[in-house]
């Protein structure tokens, strides 16, 4: 995993999991008012808080996929509003194993200004993310499915 240069070690922050991660950054971004954009392949660890911002009163668009499971940037592009506070993909599927254009989709955030957020429980350490270069402003992962062989920490 790339952070791009400089690198700043008080811009990493470790929690429990990749849940907690995700619950953070969602919960920390998307506020009352807010929109935010991720597709319908995600975890439930950002369907389910996505849903809840949404009862507190932010809007959500959950872009569908296409026949193969691929989100086409374009569609992410069209679902960005000018309150759009944060767009969450995860690089691949916990599902299906289909790998998401991260490049692609960062740039268009980029373009936008919106922040992207990425779940890569499943790929981190596997495949490499160029922070930088995909524009990821929050990249979420479970250090145990790639440090310590797959074990959960949980007791």
């Amino acid at each position: 995993i790339d952070a791009g240069k400089p690198k700043d070690p008080n811009r990493l922050v470790f929690t429990l999991n990749a849940t907690m991660s995700l619950n953070l950054i969602i919960n920390g971004t998307v506020g009352s008012g807010d929109h935010v954009v991720t597709t319908m392949v995600e975890h439930n660890s950002v369907i389910r808080p996505v849903n809840h911002k949404v009862k507190e009163g932010a809007a959500a668009t959950f872009v569908a996929p296409d026949a193969e499971g691929y989100v086409d940037p374009e569609d992410i592009r069209k679902a960005i509003r000018s309150n759009t506070s944060l767009v969450v993909v995860n690089h691949a599927s916990n599902v299906t194993g289909v790998v998401q254009d991260l490049e692609a989709i960062g740039a268009v955030c980029r373009e936008a200004g919106v922040p992207f957020a990425v779940d890569s429980a499943q790929t981190a350490g596997v495949l490499p993310i160029d922070m930088t270069e995909c524009s990821i402003s929050f990249l979420s992962f479970t250090w145990f499915v790639w440090v310590a062989g797959g074990r959960s920490p949980r007791p």
